[in-house]
């Protein structure tokens, strides 16, 4: 269970460079001028090409072990695999990365014009040496993300998985096409393919349009003419809302096919789905398009180069933002239910993890954050409360059961109770009937509850950090391949036993704020834990950090 309690503003502290050089080499300057002149660049005092210790350590070693032989130029200047990566750099723009972070700052001084470093050695060199630097960050960004989630947010508890610059670096060498070889680094999800078109087509909606936006007016009504109806049609075409075949001077009426439409994209986003264009309706279209959506997309494709490469397969994909938990096999989902999660000031950790066993009838020990929030209180005033309400209170060591009216509750109101605490089973009980675990640092897991009625509402961020799932006996059949009427049967049974998931499962409790539905509809969903106002403060501070 996560601790409440506020989290601390932001102060993002991105990534330390340093200066791409070396004090000395062990080996002689080679006798050849071009790799001569990289010799001379690593030992030299004058760059400004800028690299993490990781990088500095793969780019040395490589020049070392390949003789300081160039990677991207020759004498003629800079070769065909080199313009190849370049070209990708400038286009960093449709994976939403920035191609400033990865152009070498030496092509300023040519003005783009490369013919002028034809020749000239000491250019070549630290143009070869920049663009190796340039190309180990895009491979790492691409691989695993430009922001390091876990200094993001204490609730995030994700390590990417790196890439070995080592092997990148031996992989620029050898592929005949680098820039095949970064490109395949960046996520292989099917998410991330559509996420990678509708940020195209946002850009592209953003430079043909006078305004991307939907003006803010009256209604349009169905059959209705209106200079704003062509970019409602673009919006939603773009956000996956599939086009509609329209007569020629009739593109600006709301005509029926455009509101069924716009009735579907209504229902998606929460709206009253009247199909008429109203002011909710516009904020919520304008929200998802122009800068706001192309921001949004650019959190969320740097989220998915975070996940592990293999999610499993079989695995549990929970949605935090969503409220939604769906289980994968074999690359299609199989089932999904509705969760609720931590509330902003105890949030769900985001993590990976393998689910182990399944308890039936489970106790609940209640953890010190809420017996010092929530339960001290009330045992000061009322020290037989847990008592009544049919709690155990346990001596640590023995486990001997002592009443708790007999307890100097005032003594212990920072929460550190010196007594297990637990709820027996029973319909009461808070965790339900069914506890799903997969064994963390954080002692978050999934779990019923008797407070069902919370499901109904729209914005479910009601617990303690753990994730509480709607319909656990049909989650429970599915993980363990047994019918409704054997797991009714240990819950019926009223005992506590714990079960094995004998299948590997994986568990991956994520933050996507946008994510696609089968049909490539954009489904976007509230920042409940502001999450994504953190990634922009964290990009801004890498974007200064990185020039």
């Amino acid at each position: 269970m996560v601790e409440e309690r506020p989290e601390q503003p932001l102060v993002y502290q991105p990534e330390k460079f340093e200066i791409l050089r070396v004090g000395a080499l062990p080996e002689s300057a080679p006798d050849e001028p071009l790799a001569a002149a990289i010799y001379g660049e690593l030992k030299g005092k004058k760059s400004a090409i800028r690299v993490t210790a990781g990088e500095r350590e793969a780019i040395v070693d490589f020049y070392r072990q390949n003789g300081f032989r160039p990677l991207w130029v020759s004498k003629q200047g800079l070769g065909e695999r080199g313009r190849s990566v370049l070209r990708l750099f400038r286009t960093a723009t449709e994976d939403g990365m920035s191609p400033e972070d990865y152009l070498p700052q030496t092509l300023a001084l040519f003005d783009d014009d490369l013919a002028l470093i034809n020749e000239d050695m000491g250019l070549l060199a630290r143009l070869d040496l920049d663009l190796s630097a340039r190309a180990l960050r895009y491979a790492r960004h691409a691989s695993g993300g430009r922001i390091i989630p876990n200094k993001l947010t204490k609730y995030y508890d994700i390590t990417p998985e790196p890439v070995d610059l080592a092997a990148a670096m031996r992989a620029f060498l050898r592929s005949p096409d680098p820039n095949a070889y970064l490109r395949a680094l960046q996520p292989s999800h099917p998410a991330y393919a559509v996420f990678k078109k509708t940020l195209a087509s946002l850009r592209e909606l953003e430079s043909d349009v006078k305004s991307e936006l939907i003006r803010p007016g009256k209604p349009i009504e169905l059959g209705e003419d209106d200079p704003r109806v062509p970019l409602l049609r673009q919006q939603l075409a773009v956000l996956g809302y599939d086009k509609t075949d329209v007569l020629p001077g009739e593109e600006t009426i709301l005509d029926d096919a455009l509101s069924e439409r716009l009735t579907a994209f209504q229902t998606d986003a929460g709206v009253n789905p009247t199909g008429v264009l109203d002011a909710a309706t516009m904020v919520a279209l304008n929200s998802r398009t122009g800068s706001p959506g192309i921001a949004r997309l650019v959190y969320n494709m740097e989220r998915l180069r975070w996940l592990p490469k293999t999610l499993g397969e079989r695995h549990v994909f929970v949605n935090q933002a969503a409220y939604s938990l769906k289980v994968v096999e074999d690359g299609r989902e199989i089932w999904r239910t509705k969760v609720i999660v931590g509330k902003p000031n105890s949030q769900t950790v985001a993590f990976s993890d393998s689910l182990e066993r399944i308890v039936f009838n489970p106790s609940w020990g209640v953890p010190p954050s809420i017996m010092k929030n929530e339960m001290i209180p009330k045992l000061r005033r009322d020290p037989g409360y847990l008592d009544r309400l049919g709690y155990r209170v346990l001596t640590p060591g023995s486990k001997r059961i002592v009443r708790s009216r007999s307890v100097s509750w005032g003594k212990y109101a920072n929460g550190k109770v010196p007594y297990l605490i637990l709820q027996p089973p029973g319909d009461d009980n808070a965790l339900g009937e069914l506890k799903f675990l997969f064994p963390n640092a954080h002692d978050i897991y999934m779990h019923d509850t008797p407070t069902r009625d919370l499901f109904a509402k729209p914005v479910r961020a009601f617990s303690h950090g753990c994730v509480r799932v709607e319909n656990p006996r049909q989650f429970a059949e599915l993980l363990l391949g047994v019918d409704a009427t054997d797991i009714a049967a240990r819950i019926d049974s009223g005992v506590s036993k714990e079960t094995p998931v004998t299948r590997e499962t994986s568990v991956h409790l994520t933050y996507f704020t946008a994510w696609p539905a089968d049909d490539g509809r954009l489904l976007v969903y509230d920042d409940i834990y502001g999450r994504d106002e953190r990634m922009a403060r964290a990009f801004t501070t890498v974007a200064v950090a990185a020039r």
